[in-house]
């Protein structure tokens, strides 16, 4: 089901990317839509986490927080939320 999510966030923020040119409501909605959706696609494994136990989301969290714009700690958080948390249970 996780990665349904990413499925469906790629390319939502990917469209709303493209219709961003402009100064009509259109491009306003589009706007809106591209920021909140690539909020969530970098959060995607804080968001995934959030069924975990606290001590689990919490590190999930900060990983994806601190070190999630590099690219491989947001993998490394996904990694740690779809995989990890199997083990912790």
């Amino acid at each position: 089901m996780e990665i349904f999510g990413l499925g469906i966030l790629i390319p939502l923020c990917a469209l709303s990317y493209l219709g961003r040119a402009g100064d009509n409501e259109v491009a306003l909605a589009a706007n809106a839509l591209f920021f909140s959706s690539a909020l969530a696609l970098y959060f995607y494994p804080s968001i995934c986490a959030i069924g975990y136990p606290k001590q689990v989301r919490i590190s999930i969290f900060k990983l994806n927080l601190l070190a999630g714009w590099t690219g491989i700690g947001w993998a490394l958080a996904l990694y740690r939320a779809f995989v990890l948390p199997l083990a912790d249970e």
